[in-house]
């Protein structure tokens, strides 16, 4: 009896390799410190390498070191919590050691991760199964059409609702952990002109020639986006050493007389800013933007081509 009940376990252990390596996704059991205790799965090779050469190995051997810190912190999550936790990450087979690129897609590529914790130990450690899903062409999509809910597609700059949303992020920082911000807008010299006598076409290209020359000059810190028509709006965040005022200048010097077509010498474009300082006595985002409208209207006043500041 106790021969039959081997057998049938070791019937079981096969019937249940056997279901584990068809699976279409890439499944990997992977011990508290990193080791590859067992791979199965990820047949496919459109969209799964060949990762047979890491049983054995650890995260610690095949990975970068802040990605194999990030996948042992994910699995001691998993282990910690003792449930089923879901992951998205990238990975190309360029950052894993050992697998060859040529056994699968070329890339960087997204997955989702669903790991388990077992009950049992493995290597004497404990240990979950990861199942490893390619999911890069549905987060390109995604990716895609955040972009599109987000970007101006004439500017190519933030559209107007994301701009709020990131000035509204901005504010909330001033006042939580006093960052220094302010918010410039700009305008467009003459634009009605343009459109006037030479057409929307050439509107149009006005409108994304000053955004080029403004999304040059922003740093990776700030934001600028299309308020609408002719405007755009700039979130600087800005310390002793910049100067928000320098840097409006350095703008407008930089849009200065840009000529829209070579044969047109009255196309010609120069832009004015209006720039708010944000201030304690704000009560939101309204009362910033506000005060850079009014600043801008002063700069047109003034003769155009030249930044306004109202600081309350």
């Amino acid at each position: 009896m106790k021969v039959e009940h081997t057998d049938r376990q070791c019937y079981e252990c096969e019937e249940y390799a056997a279901v584990i390596s068809a699976l279409p996704d890439l499944v990997f059991v992977l011990t508290e410190s990193g080791r590859y205790a067992a791979i199965f799965g990820g047949e496919n090779s459109d969209l799964y390498h060949d990762g047979s050469s890491l049983k054995g190995l650890t995260l610690d051997n095949v990975l970068p070191a802040e990605k194999a810190s990030w996948f042992k912190d994910r699995i001691k999550e998993t282990l910690d919590c003792d449930c089923v936790k879901v992951f998205e990450y990238s990975l190309s087979a360029d950052d894993v050691d050992t697998v060859d690129e040529a056994t699968g897609p070329i890339g960087e590529l997204r997955f989702e991760g669903r790991v388990s914790p077992l009950k049992s130990l493995r290597y004497g450690e404990r240990a979950v199964v990861w199942v490893a899903r390619n999911i890069t062409a549905r987060y390109h999509i995604q990716q895609q059409l955040l972009y599109q809910s987000e970007v101006d597609d004439l500017s190519k700059t933030l559209n107007r609702r994301k701009l709020f949303e990131t000035l509204n992020d901005a504010f909330y920082a001033f006042k939580r952990y006093h960052e220094n911000y302010c918010f410039l807008v700009v305008d467009i010299d003459n634009f009605k002109r343009i459109n006037d006598s030479y057409g929307h076409s050439l509107g149009d290209e006005a409108i994304r020639k000053v955004a080029e020359i403004c999304k040059l000059k922003v740093r990776k810190t700030d934001a600028i986006g299309r308020l609408g028509g002719d405007e755009f709006g700039i979130i600087l965040k800005h310390t002793d050493e910049i100067s928000p005022v320098a840097f409006a200048e350095r703008l407008v010097d930089a849009v200065s007389n840009t000529l829209l077509h070579e044969e047109l010498s009255d196309t010609r474009v120069s832009i004015s800013i209006g720039l708010s300082y944000f201030a304690e006595s704000d009560t939101g985002m309204e009362d910033i933007y506000h005060r850079a409208d009014l600043a801008l209207y002063d700069a047109k006043r003034r003769g155009k081509n030249r930044v306004s500041t109202k600081i309350n």
